[in-house]
């Protein structure tokens, strides 16, 4: 499969006698998709199992990857999600600047009387 971003870890992950230092993530298809079902798509749990899908490497593999390696995969990973589904996942609205956020709702009411 060919290969679209590569990624050696800062701090290499051990599970048993195996050790990762690099990990290789391949073009993605429909099927590494459906790996993530049962996740919304802007959490850590539908992440690891795209780049789980991605990689090759078992989930209990990337379930080990140091923080700050884990900064730079999911931001590779957020262009494949926006790629795949043509949105970026949802950030955390700001609630002042949230329609449907209790400060917003108060607003909006008072411009009604």
């Amino acid at each position: 499969m060919e290969t679209v971003f590569e990624y050696t870890l800062k701090t290499p992950v051990s599970v048993g006698e195996r050790t990762v230092t690099e990990l290789k993530f391949h073009r993605p298809k429909v099927r590494d998709f459906l790996r993530t079902d049962g996740h919304t798509i802007d959490t850590v749990g539908a992440d690891q199992a795209l780049c789980s899908a991605l990689s090759g490497e078992p989930e209990i593999i990337i379930q080990e990857i140091d923080v700050d390696d884990w900064a730079v995969i999911r931001n590779e990973l957020s262009r494949i999600w926006y790629q795949f589904f043509g949105v970026k996942p949802k950030k955390k609205a700001d609630k002042a600047s949230d329609p449907n956020s209790e400060a917003e709702a108060g607003k909006t009411a008072k411009k009604d009387s």
